[in-house]
């Protein structure tokens, strides 16, 4: 019975978690986008930095944001989850260069209406 508790415990952890990471808040803010017209994408996100012919009436437009510093002031969004030892080399007194933050979000456009959505990054907000 003990196991059973603890097991389901977990789980709402887990779904906790996951509930709350910023991949699933930035997935949140993209979805409200999907049946909307090109021309409210464009009209708010601009011009794409990227524009892909998929087939004769769907496209996929691009948007990517490159930063020296993080856009949400998080400098370490990783900082509790990957654990890269073996990458840890000293610099030698070599300056480093600075980090880059990049958020890209990709929109599928079909017949000129958002029918899909796509992100990765360390950076989306």
């Amino acid at each position: 019975m003990r196991k059973t508790a603890f097991i389901a415990a977990t789980m709402v952890l887990i779904a906790g978690c996951h509930i709350m990471s910023p991949a699933v808040s930035y997935e949140q803010k993209l979805q409200p986008w999907v049946g909307k017209s090109a021309e409210e994408l464009y009209d708010t996100w601009g011009t794409p930095n990227q524009t892909t012919q998929i087939n004769d009436n769907t496209i996929m437009v691009t948007y990517a944001e490159v930063t020296n510093s993080p856009i949400d002031g998080d400098f370490e969004p990783y900082a509790n989850e990957l654990n890269y030892e073996a990458l840890a080399v000293p610099s030698f007194g070599i300056m480093a260069s600075s980090p880059l933050y990049y958020c890209r979000t990709s929109f599928v456009l079909k017949n000129d209406i958002v029918t899909d959505f796509n992100f990765n990054g360390d950076d989306c907000i």
